[in-house]
């Protein structure tokens, strides 16, 4: 498989990972909470990807974080994009309708300096 490098340049993307435990960690908490995040903190204008979803149980490194349920990754392309989505009402309705689901986060944020990509070859007609 072939793979692409980009470099960013002085206008980097902006990562937005975030971390969130939940007051209890049942089937239906967690689903809606799922459901909550997809409606409110996606498809904002410069986010170029958005994904959720549950951390790997059954994964059990030393290494691994298990202070969290839910994991959210997004990146935006730049940070200008990113400080529209953290003002929007979408994203201030989400903490509306998210208080009391969870009692603690932990955010990351970065600029991205390198991204590597696979290539996709078109296949032949």
């Amino acid at each position: 498989m072939d793979f692409k490098t980009n470099e960013f340049g002085a206008n980097k993307p902006f990562a937005h990972m975030f971390f969130f435990q939940l007051s209890d960690t049942s089937k239906e908490l967690v689903d809606d909470f799922i459901k909550l995040c997809v409606k409110y903190l996606s498809h904002h204008p410069g986010q170029e990807h958005f994904s959720v979803g549950c951390r790997a149980l059954e994964i059990d490194r030393p290494v691994s974080a298990k202070n969290f349920e839910i994991a959210i990754h997004m990146v935006f392309t730049n940070e200008a994009a990113y400080n529209k989505y953290s003002k929007s009402q979408p994203h201030n309705d989400f903490i509306t309708h998210s208080a009391g689901m969870s009692p603690d986060r932990i955010v990351y944020d970065s600029f991205l300096q390198v991204s590597v990509e696979p290539v996709v070859k078109k296949k032949k007609k």
